[in-house]
């Protein structure tokens, strides 16, 4: 997620319908610092070195967090959500529920590990519902940049300090790091004999075939590697063209020396071999190039696949809201009849001086109806 998020839901300031407040004392608070002071932290620093170097003050940053608050390059803060298993299987209040517990507490400080470019400002562990699970609000930085301030937040920059780099839309950064956590909290499951079930899920990970495709890769450039060998051993022609012949008296036959004779022969045979292994090698080469190249695709299609049922998700969500309006809409016609039929019959029996103290506020709602 990235945008306001509800840091005072994740706190308890806030309190939501589906909380059991008497499980809120076994929630956990890791750490919460208010963002902008995070963000003082962070860069307050690096601002002043930058409005130092700036001549004019309409270029200088008054405040870094607004400013990245107010622009549409980078986010400001993203926060990711960690959940083992669900309400049927690891609910809260039980057994099990404890273990989820156990296991989220120990991600959490693993994830402050592998990600030292991305500082923590909140983060929670709540057993007050359903399910426990961890929330981790982040700001992510980079520091040495050489455009603006050294030390500034990016998620493609912070990412890539960490050794995660994308490949355009269809394999972007973030989605290389989501799979890595989701992957170190499975490592982390399958240490208290919990395997990672992923329902509906046939295909590879992205990560999986990320792995291919590097591999591959490396292969393509050792048959590179192995071409260029081969070509450099290749036979000199000027070396065979060199090579004296000789007539032989009384017939149309030539003769060369024995050592010429041999480097003959020794010539024809390289040649044979490299023609053979060059071929080869090509063949190879251009069967790496398609492996990748359909990995590409395949990631495209995970990718393209994943967007379609977000896609059909969202449709289901819109379409189920509108039939509960149309419920509640029916429901509401109904109980208006009902009372017009009350009313027509407390009319015509001359009964509405028993309901004397009940008529203004009928009326009263007629008139809003």
């Amino acid at each position: 997620m990235s945008g306001d998020g509800v840091v005072a839901h994740n706190r308890r300031t806030y309190i939501a319908e589906n909380v059991d407040q008497t499980r809120t004392h076994l929630n956990i608070e890791y750490c919460y610092t208010p963002i902008e002071q995070a963000y003082h932290e962070l860069f307050d620093e690096a601002q002043a070195e930058y409005n130092a170097k700036q001549k004019r003050k309409d270029r200088r940053i008054e405040n870094y967090y607004e400013k990245i608050c107010n622009g549409d390059q980078e986010k400001p803060f993203y926060e990711v959500i960690f959940q083992v298993g669900n309400k049927d299987d690891m609910g809260a209040a039980s057994e099990n529920g404890a273990l989820a517990k156990e296991i989220l507490d120990k991600f959490y400080h693993s994830f402050l590990e592998r990600n030292p470019q991305l500082h923590v400002y909140s983060a929670h562990l709540h057993m007050d519902e359903a399910t426990p699970h961890l929330h981790i609000d982040f700001i992510p930085f980079t520091t040495g940049s050489k455009r603006g301030l050294s030390t500034r937040v990016s998620l493609k920059q912070a990412l890539a300090d960490q050794g995660i780099t994308g490949e355009g839309r269809s394999l972007t950064e973030r989605d290389l790091w989501v799979q890595k956590e989701k992957e170190s909290l499975a490592e982390i499951m399958l240490e208290h004999g919990i395997e990672w079930e992923q329902k509906g899920e046939h295909k590879e990970h992205l990560s999986v075939l990320e792995f291919k495709r590097e591999k591959r890769k490396e292969e393509l450039a050792e048959l590179e590697q192995s071409i260029e060998r081969v070509q450099q051993k290749q036979v000199s022609i000027k070396a065979v063209e060199q090579i004296e012949t000789k007539p032989l008296p009384l017939t149309s036959k030539v003769a060369v020396d024995k050592e010429d004779f041999q480097n003959l022969v020794t010539a024809a045979q390289k040649f044979v071999v490299q023609e053979k292994q060059e071929s080869r090698l090509k063949r190879l080469l251009k069967d790496a190039k398609k492996t990748i190249s359909d990995l590409k695709a395949k990631v495209d299609s995970l990718v393209a696949e994943l967007d379609s049922v977000k896609g059909e998700l969202a449709q289901y969500r819109s379409t189920r809201g509108q039939l509960r309006t149309t419920e509640l809409e029916q429901d509401n016609d109904y109980l208006r009849r009902k009372i017009r039929t009350y009313e027509e019959v407390i009319f015509r029996n001359n009964l509405w001086t028993y309901f004397s103290k009940y008529k203004e506020k009928v009326t009263v709602k007629k008139d809003t109806r």
